[in-house]
């Protein structure tokens, strides 16, 4: 049996993956998203379903802060985690560490006097780029902002200047697909690349690392099953 369980990243929802989806479940794959909420009040967190097949496939696919929601439950049991441009800590420890904590002080400020539609449409907008926002997506993110969850989304904001232990937790035998854009504007490369480097020390099987030309934070344009098949199996 062949899996996947999704975990979007902070400001988004589960049809960030609308368009991804469509070739797994072609190609015979169980697809389950997590749902954080942030437009609406209901969440989901899904559950590996059980099976005896020999050759079985249980794979999460985390976008940026959706590794830390992901539960560890599901990280624990998981086969292959493919992470895509994801983080331990946010915050880097070089200079432009206090950069992007002003910048994300003025983020929590905007949302708390009352203008968190405005920051996620910026947010969206920069995490796209250079490429243009998914039309699919993007029809569906502009209608969802009339019911935002503005204290989830404040309260997930703040722990993005957390530091944070390692994630010891994860399997050391597990596969570890690390999906870096060359062109994030979001989150810092030197963030990304500390979280590549405890991995490479941490994991037996050391982690596929697949860099992304002219790809934003979120992804958009691209065939992720052909991006991961030959992983699957190897």
């Amino acid at each position: 049996m062949k899996q996947i369980i999704t975990q979007h990243g902070w400001g988004l929802n589960k049809h960030f993956w609308d368009d991804y989806k469509v070739d797994f479940l072609n190609n015979n794959w169980h697809w389950q998203d997590n749902e954080r909420g942030y437009f609406s009040t209901d969440n989901y967190q899904a559950t590996w379903i059980k099976s005896d097949s020999k050759k079985e496939i249980r794979m999460t696919l985390c976008h940026s802060y959706g590794f830390h929601l992901m539960q560890k439950t599901i990280l624990k049991e998981a086969t292959h985690i493919v992470l895509i441009n994801s983080f331990n800590n946010f915050l880097p420890l070089s200079n432009n560490r206090n950069f992007i904590l002003r910048s994300l002080k003025r983020m929590e400020k905007k949302i708390i006097k009352g203008s968190p539609k405005d920051i996620l449409k910026e947010f969206i907008y920069r995490s796209f780029m250079p490429n243009d926002i998914n039309n699919s997506f993007k029809n569906i993110f502009y209608k969802n902002l009339e019911s935002l969850n503005k204290t989830l989304l404040l309260n997930d904001l703040k722990q993005l200047y957390i530091n944070r232990d390692f994630p010891f937790f994860l399997k050391k035998d597990c596969k570890i697909i690390f999906i870096k854009s060359e062109n994030d504007l979001i989150l810092d490369n030197e963030s990304n690349n500390n979280f590549l480097d405890f991995l490479n020390r941490t994991i037996d099987k050391k982690p596929i690392l697949i860099k992304l030309a002219q790809q934003g934070h979120c992804l958009t344009n691209l065939n992720l099953y052909e991006i991961l098949l030959k992983t699957f199996n190897d």
